[in-house]
């Protein structure tokens, strides 16, 4: 156990020193900002509401907003199915461009020894303007379960069912805070690269999210 504890240590402190020194290559900087309220109604089923707000331009903008809200069921100790809607806005050439996001997904967690592995499938239909597109997004977590600070590294890959081709992936690194009973925060710095014509662009995201659980 304390082997893997330290692997992953090693492993989390070389992508540390790997993502900043890629970093130095990126084309943005984004600061992004997550709240969201959880609420139990009973053991099985649970109510989310939030909110995200993202500042890009080198954090000189306030260029993406969203609210969402969703539910989730626990079908087993380590697997959850749920269903979220998102309203995604984002502000191009002076106006907000409207997105509205709707997404069933799967949960699968479980812990070995001080290990947490978490897998997430989430498929978004989006829809703006008439147009819509279904996306598959591929979370992968993995995180050291130690007290009220748990450090993690992740991925997430996102796939473009309608265009048929991969467009996003967000590597990051990050913190959870186990702040108070019903609180929790995360802290994580986030590599994110988004397909274009010529190639991947890069933005470097520093990021915070809290979340309350009464």
């Amino acid at each position: 156990m304390i082997r893997g504890i330290q692997a992953l240590a090693l492993f989390m402190t070389l992508q540390c020193f790997s993502l900043l020194n890629t970093s130095l290559a990126g084309d943005d900087i984004h600061l992004w900002n997550t709240l969201t309220l959880s609420h139990s109604i009973n053991e099985n089923w649970r109510l989310h509401f939030g909110t995200d707000q993202k500042f890009v331009d080198d954090i000189s903008k306030h260029g993406i907003r969203t609210v969402f809200t969703g539910t989730s069921y626990k079908a087993a100790n380590n697997l959850f199915f749920g269903f979220e809607i998102r309203h995604h806005e984002k502000k191009s050439g002076g106006q907000w461009l409207e997105e509205n996001r709707f997404a069933p997904f799967m949960i699968w967690k479980n812990t070995f020894d001080s290990l947490s592995l978490t897998f997430r499938e989430r498929t978004e239909l989006r829809t703006r303007e008439g147009n819509e597109n279904w996306v598959s997004r591929n979370l992968l977590k993995l995180a050291v379960v130690s007290g009220t600070a748990s450090p993690y590294v992740s991925n997430e890959l996102f796939y473009d069912l309608t265009a048929a081709t991969f467009t996003e992936n967000r590597l990051s690194i990050g913190l959870d805070l186990a702040v108070f009973k019903n609180l929790n925060t995360s802290l994580y710095y986030l590599y994110k690269s988004n397909e274009k014509d010529r190639g991947w662009s890069v933005t470097n995201v520093f990021g915070t999210s809290l979340t309350l659980h009464p």
